[in-house]
């Protein structure tokens, strides 16, 4: 070496951020499939975290399946609150509410979040 520090380009701090990001996304994700796990549904991941796209101004998508009305929504507020309080805003949506189009790029798409990594 010359004696000289080097430092990291912005492009490579970037690169850690969002990876570090990425991390805690799954993370808090494992947290709130758990959560969904208990009371007898699926947890979908969708959007930009399984599309290759999540940067740093990213939302968590994410659908509640498999559960009865009402149980339902109680379990995807219990999800919001679980991913919010880890740093993350989100859309958390209930099966029974999504439009059919969503519904199909979910089903083409989606992912649980054991399968992101």
């Amino acid at each position: 070496m010359n004696g000289m520090t080097t430092y990291p380009s912005y492009t490579e701090l970037r690169a850690r951020r969002l990876a570090e990001r990425r991390r805690a996304a799954l993370e808090a994700l494992r947290v709130a499939d758990a959560r969904v796990h208990e009371a007898g549904g699926r947890l979908i991941v969708f959007g930009s975290l399984v599309e290759g796209r999540f940067d740093e101004r990213s939302d968590i998508d994410v659908a509640v399946c498999g559960l009865p009305e009402g149980v339902d929504s109680d379990v995807a507020l219990d999800v919001d609150i679980a991913l919010r309080r880890a740093g993350f805003s989100a859309d958390v949506i209930a099966e029974r509410f999504l439009s059919p189009s969503l519904k199909e790029r979910i089903d083409r798409n989606g992912r649980e979040p054991s399968a992101l990594g």
